[in-house]
């Protein structure tokens, strides 16, 4: 006897996939963004750039050893979210460029809070301080904007005959931003490329997980 597929699959199938896409994209962006604030907040100054001066860089870290360990654990946590909604993102077919380069950027992100973590967890001093605080920046911005701007620049266009065409735009403006953040390795001066590139690409990862959320009703 031949078996006869439910129609009810599909839909729930698709319904839990937007659900999951929904969870973990705010649940992404609202761990980054505590990450950012908490340590604003409880922070005696902002954290430091490495292209600031070495007295500045040893004063923060000599005097925020906690604020740092918080910062660092939710941004970790945040890869989490980040990782599944990549996954969850990228489940037709076709969307290996986007997974491929979404897990990167996940990667990146967390290396990123492991070797912050490791800064007072280590009690890091002189060259070895310096050395990580570097290894901490490259890894959360030049090597993970990019990936999330390919992750979501990629998905932008493969959604764009369902998406509203103003997300689609915010989607390849915000990939073109985060791509030109390559360019941070060769000068200090193209730094504001980093947020440009890292908020508009969160920004689109919320909206869509809202128009997701939509969807699953």
């Amino acid at each position: 006897m031949t078996a006869i597929a439910s129609p009810t699959l599909a839909p729930t199938a698709a319904t839990r996939t937007a659900g999951r896409q929904a969870l973990t994209g705010i649940g992404f962006a609202v761990l980054f963004i505590a990450a950012l604030v908490f340590s604003g907040l409880a922070g005696s100054t902002t954290y430091p750039s490495p292209f600031d001066a070495d007295k500045v860089t040893e004063t923060y870290f000599a005097r925020n050893g906690g604020v740092v360990v918080g910062m660092s654990v939710l941004q970790l946590l945040s890869v989490v979210p980040l990782a599944a909604f990549v996954l969850a993102l990228t489940r037709r077919a076709g969307a290996g460029l986007a997974r491929a380069s979404g897990l990167c950027a996940a990667a990146g992100l967390a290396a990123c809070a492991l070797t912050g973590l490791a800064i007072p967890v280590l009690d890091a001093s002189g060259e070895t301080l310096h050395t990580l605080h570097h290894l901490t920046f490259l890894a959360g911005g030049p090597a993970h904007v990019p990936f999330l701007g390919i992750l979501v620049g990629a998905s932008a266009l493969a959604a764009r005959t369902s998406a509203p065409r103003w997300t689609t735009a915010l989607g390849l403006v915000s990939a073109g931003l985060a791509l030109l953040s390559v360019l941070t390795f060769a000068s200090e001066s193209f730094m504001l490329l980093l947020p440009l590139g890292r908020f508009t690409a969160i920004l689109w990862i919320v909206v869509t997980a809202i128009r997701a959320a939509r969807l699953r009703k």
